[in-house]
C-alpha cells in the first residue's frame, strides 16, 4: 500500500502500530453474497430475488449452471389502456432466452430457434451463419460466489429492453397525427410492483409510466390525463418442460398454430417441421380406448365472472369433453371456480383462467391464447378474456354508420390473435333481439345460447385451433334454419364466425347461436389429441389416414390467412366473415330483406315513452351494420375462386382452383341490383332518419353534427361493394379464370354492373345519382385517363367502354330538372376525362 505524506510522517512520530491501523481502515472488505442480501426481502423460485426494503432495488441471483441454458420469455399485459395499445390480458411476446457471462457481466441473449440442422451433416458446422442475435441487455455482475451469479435488475425491468412495451408506430397510417401519443417512458417513475416466484418460473410485474408534457391528443375517457399513461405489464422467465412430450406436425389440411421451423440441410420440395401448438395429454391407461388423462387441462372461472353465468360458461367449456372422447380422452377438460380469498392471482401462468372484464373501451369481445413450448408447441399456460359489453346494448364503435362513417378502430396489438368474434356476436344479439322480441336484449336463453358460442370458439384458441371461415357451408340455405338436421351445430367448426341464425320471414326459427362443437372440431381435436403409436411407421400411416378425410364436406377448412374480409383480398368466397349456408348470396339476401322488414317495425319496438332515442338508434345501426356485411358476403361470389387443399392423389377432392359456378355469381349480381344499387335501397330505414338522435351527455357533440347522413351512409356501403367488385385483383382474376373454367367473362361482368347502377332515369332518384357519380369516377380511374391506372390492360378496356356505353344513354322524356342537370354532369366528367 502506498502511504500519503501525512501518514508517513504520522507513522514515524507515532511508531509502526499506527501503520497497521491505517492499512486496516483503507482496506475494505469485499462483502459476502449473504451479507449483500442480510435484511432484503427474499422472493426465492427458479431464480432468487431479493428486494431492498429502503431503496426498491432489487438484485437477481442465478445458478452458474442455468447459464447457457435457453428459457421461455414470455410479456402479458396486467392491465392498461387501449389507447396505448394495451388490454388486461394481451398476449405480447414469447422468446427463447440465454443468461451468458462476459468477463464481468451477464447477457441476456435471445435467438431464432426456427433453423433446423441434421446434426450429421457437415453443414451443421455453420448453423450459426447469419442468424443474428439479439443482445437483449447487458448488466454488470455485483457477485459471483459458490456457484451463484448476483446482478441488479432494476434498470432491465424498468427499461424497454426485455420488451417493447410503448407502442410501435406504423408508417402507413394516414390518421397518425390524431392518435394518441403516450410519449417517453419515465424509469423514475416507473416502478417493480410485483413479484411472484416458482419452482419453475418467475414472475415480475411492472408498472410501466409513460409521460407527454404537451399531447396534441387527449384519448379516451380511460385515459385520466393525458400527460402520464400507466401500463402494467407482467415478465416471465419460464423454464422448459422436461417430459416426454412428443410433438406432431402440422398439416394445411387442419387448423392448429403452428411454431415454423425450417430443415435447412433438407432436400426436400418443402423443407419445413413445422409443429402444432397443443397440451401434453397422456392416457392414464395407454392401452384402454378411452381413458382420463394423466393431467386434466384445467380452466378457472375467474372470481370477477358475473355469478349468474358461471354455469353457463362452465357448461360451454366442458362441451369440448365431447370432441376430446372421440380422440380417446375422458373428462379431458375440468373447471373450477377461483375462491374469493384466493392467495393467487389471475394473471398467475400457473392457472389457465376464463377472465371476465368490464372495459371503457373494450378491444375484443372475447379473447383466448396460449403461450406454447417454442422449441416443441406444447401448450404451457392459456387465458381467456371475456368483455362484459357482449351482453349489453351498448354501442361500442367509435362511430355511428348513420352518421356516414363506415368504419371503426380498434387499437393494434402485438398479440398473436386477437379475437373480434365477441364484438360480431354483440351486434348479432342485437339483431336477434331486434327480429324475435323487439330491440331488447335481456333474454336469457338467447344471452345463454351467444355466451355459449363465444366460450367454444376461445377455448378452441386455447386448445391451438385458429379460426376456420369456411365451416359456414355445413349445411344449405333452407337446411340450416331446420333445428331437427342441425341440433345446436350450425356451422362445421365454432370457430367460424358465423352470424345469428335467424330464420327468413315464413320460415319456422331454428338455432340460432351454435352450443357444441362441429363435426370439424371433433376431427382436428382428434388429429392433435389422440395418442401416438410408439412405431413412427405406424404413427404416421395412422395420421395419414385422418387427414385423409379432409375433402368430406362436413370438414371444410380456411382460416384468417384465406378469408375475404377485405376488399382484394384472397378468392374463396366461402372463407369469409359473416355468412352462413353453402349458398351465403342466397342466406344473405334473406337477411337483408329480413332486415327492411325490421326497419319498417323499428320505431315502434325500439322507442320507449319518457326515455331517448338512444335505443332507436343503436338498434338502426347495429342492423345496418349487419345489412352491409350481407351486402360484403354476397359481393365476393363474383370474380371468386373455391381453393381446395386435398393432397395429390385424394380421389374425393375437387382440383385445387375451380372458379365460382356462372349460376352463382349472376344469382349475386342480382342480389346486388335489388338489394345495394337499387334507388330504393334502403327505404324502410327512411321513416327512422327523423328519429335516430343520440341520446345528449353534456358537450360530447361539441363541434359535431348530429344528423343522420343517409346519403353518405348508403353511399359508403355501395362504395365497399364496388372497392371488392372493381379491385384491380378482382378484375384480373375475372379474365384469368376464364382460362381455365369462369363462365362470367369480363365484358358481361361489367355491363350488368353498369345496368344495376344506370337504371331507367323514370326510376332514379338522389340515391341512384350519388352512386353514378362515384361508379363513372371509378370507371374513369380505371380506364386511366387522366392519371397513370394500375389495373391490367383487359380492366382498361373494359371501363372505357362502359364509360361510351353511359355517355351515349339518353335522358327519358319529361324527366325533371335533377335529372338533367345530373345527366350534363355525369356527360361533362366523361368528356373531361376523354380529353385529358
Amino acid at each position: 500500500m502506498k502511504l500519503t505524506t501525512l501518514t508517513l510522517a504520522l507513522s514515524i512520530a507515532l511508531g509502526s502500530s499506527y501503520t497497521v491501523a491505517a492499512e486496516k481502515k483503507e482496506e475494505k472488505k469485499p462483502q459476502t453474497l449473504s451479507e449483500m442480501i442480510k435484511g432484503q426481502t427474499e422472493f426465492a423460485g427458479i431464480f432468487n430475488l431479493y428486494q431492498d426494503e429502503k431503496t426498491g432495488d432489487h438484485l437477481m441471483v442465478i445458478n452458474e449452471s442455468q447459464l447457457d441454458t435457453p428459457f421461455v420469455y414470455f410479456a402479458h399485459t396486467i392491465d392498461g389502456a387501449t389507447d396505448a395499445g394495451h388490454f388486461r390480458g394481451s398476449y405480447r411476446e414469447t422468446k427463447l432466452i440465454e443468461f451468458r457471462k462476459y468477463f464481468d457481466r451477464i447477457d441476456i441473449v435471445s435467438k431464432t430457434p426456427r433453423y433446423l440442422f441434421n446434426e450429421n451433416s457437415a453443414l451443421a458446422k455453420a448453423s450459426e451463419a447469419n442468424i443474428s442475435e439479439a443482445v437483449l441487455a447487458s448488466i454488470k455482475i455485483e457477485k459471483q460466489e459458490e456457484g451463484k451469479i448476483a446482478f441488479n435488475v432494476n434498470k432491465l425491468f424498468l427499461s424497454e429492453a426485455l420488451h417493447k412495451v410503448s407502442p410501435t408506430p406504423n408508417p402507413n397510417d394516414k390518421n397518425a397525427k390524431k392518435r394518441f401519443k403516450v410519449g417517453k417512458l419515465d424509469d423514475k417513475k416507473s416502478r417493480i410492483i410485483k413479484q411472484r416466484p416458482y419452482p419453475n418460473n418467475l414472475d415480475v410485474v411492472v408498472d410501466y409510466v409513460f409521460t407527454n408534457s404537451s399531447p396534441t391528443v387527449r384519448g379516451s375517457g380511460a385515459i385520466s390525463d393525458p400527460r402520464s399513461v400507466s401500463v402494467k405489464v407482467q415478465h416471465s422467465f419460464v423454464a422448459l418442460p422436461d417430459n416426454s412430450y412428443q410433438p406432431r406436425f402440422d398439416d394445411a389440411r387442419i387448423g392448429y398454430f403452428t411454431n415454423q421451423f425450417d430443415k435447412m440441410t433438407s432436400t426436400d420440395w418443402a423443407p419445413y417441421q413445422d409443429v402444432i401448438k397443443r397440451w401434453d395429454l397422456q392416457k392414464k391407461d395407454p392401452n384402454a380406448a378411452l381413458s382420463e388423462p394423466v393431467k386434466p387441462i384445467t380452466w378457472w372461472i375467474e372470481n370477477t365472472t358475473p355469478v349468474e353465468w358461471r354455469d353457463t360458461v362452465r357448461d360451454a367449456v366442458l362441451a369440448w369433453n365431447s370432441s376430446f372422447e372421440k380422440a380417446g380422452f375422458k373428462n379431458a377438460i375440468e373447471v373450477k371456480v377461483q375462491p374469493d380469498d384466493a392467495d393467487w392471482d389471475a394473471g398467475d401462468i400457473n392457472y389457465n383462467v376464463l377472465r371476465w372484464t368490464s372495459s371503457p373501451k373494450p378491444p375484443f369481445g372475447g379473447y383466448g391464447p396460449a403461450l406454447a413450448n417454442p422449441l416443441t408447441g406444447e401448450i404451457l399456460g392459456s387465458d381467456i378474456m371475456l368483455e362484459f359489453v357482449f351482453m349489453k346494448n351498448r354501442w361500442i364503435y367509435d362511430t355511428l354508420y348513420t352518421q356516414g362513417t363506415m368504419s371503426h378502430t380498434q387499437p393494434g396489438s402485438n398479440t398473436e390473435l386477437n379475437c373480434s368474434l365477441g364484438h360480431e356476436l354483440q351486434q348479432n344479439l342485437i339483431l336477434a333481439k331486434g327480429l324475435a322480441n323487439g330491440a331488447d336484449i335481456e333474454d336469457t336463453e338467447m344471452l345463454r345460447q351467444g355466451l355459449t358460442q363465444l366460450v367454444l370458439h376461445e377455448v378452441g384458441h386455447t386448445l391451438g385451433l385458429n379460426h376456420n371461415m369456411k365451416s359456414s357451408i355445413l349445411w344449405d340455405e333452407k337446411e340450416v334454419h331446420d333445428k331437427s338436421k342441425t341440433q345446436g351445430i350450425v356451422t362445421g367448426s365454432v370457430m367460424d364466425y358465423a352470424p345469428a341464425n335467424i330464420a327468413p320471414t315464413g320460415v319456422t326459427q331454428g338455432d340460432i347461436f351454435q352450443t357444441k362443437p362441429g363435426p370439424y372440431d371433433d376431427w382436428a381435436i382428434n388429429y392433435g389429441y389422440s395418442a401416438a403409436l410408439k412405431d413412427e411407421a405406424a404413427e404416421q400411416a395412422r395420421l395419414d389416414k385422418i387427414l385423409a378425410r379432409s375433402s368430406e364436406h362436413a370438414l371444410a377448412f380456411g382460416n384468417d390467412a384465406d378469408d375475404m374480409r377485405a376488399p382484394g383480398r384472397h378468392i374463396d368466397p366461402r372463407v369469409m366473415i359473416g355468412d352462413l349456408s353453402s349458398n351465403p348470396a342466397a342466406y344473405g339476401a334473406d337477411r337483408m330483406a329480413l332486415i327492411n322488414t325490421l326497419f319498417s317495425e323499428l320505431k315502434d319496438k325500439a322507442t320507449v315513452k319518457g326515455e331517448s332515442y338512444q335505443q332507436l338508434v343503436t338498434s338502426a345501426n347495429s342492423l345496418f351494420g349487419q345489412y352491409r356485411a350481407q351486402a360484403g358476403v354476397v359481393s365476393r361470389q363474383i370474380g371468386g375462386v373455391y381453393v381446395e387443399r386435398a393432397v395429390v392423389g385424394d380421389e374425393n377432392a375437387a382440383k385445387p382452383f375451380t372458379p365460382v359456378p356462372l349460376e352463382r355469381q349472376t344469382q349475386a349480381m342480382a342480389i346486388l341490383a335489388e338489394y345495394v344499387f337499387a334507388p330504393n335501397v334502403l327505404q324502410s330505414m327512411q321513416p327512422l332518419y327523423n328519429f335516430m338522435q343520440q341520446q345528449r351527455r353534456g358537450f360530447n357533440h361539441y363541434g359535431k353534427n348530429e344528423d343522420p347522413k343517409p346519403h353518405k351512409m348508403i353511399l359508403g356501403m355501395q362504395k365497399g361493394v364496388l372497392a371488392q367488385l372493381l379491385h384491380p385483383a378482382v378484375l384480373l382474376r375475372i379474365s384469368d379464370t376464364a382460362l381455365y373454367g369462369n363462365e362470367y367473362t369480363l365484358t358481361q361482368f361489367m355491363e350488368d354492373l353498369t345496368a344495376s347502377i344506370f337504371v331507367d332515369s323514370k326510376t332514379a332518384n338522389s340515391i341512384s345519382h350519388n352512386l353514378q357519380i362515384e361508379y363513372v369516377n371509378q370507371l374513369i380511374a380505371i380506364a386511366g385517363l387522366e392519371k397513370a391506372s394500375k389495373y391490367d390492360n383487359l380492366a382498361k378496356t373494359a371501363a372505357l367502354y362502359q364509360l361510351t356505353q353511359i355517355a351515349d344513354q339518353d335522358v327519358a322524356w319529361g324527366a325533371d330538372t335533377a335529372t338533367k342537370a345530373h345527366k350534363k354532369y355525369i356527360d361533362r366528367l366523361i368528356s373531361k376525362a376523354l380529353e385529358a
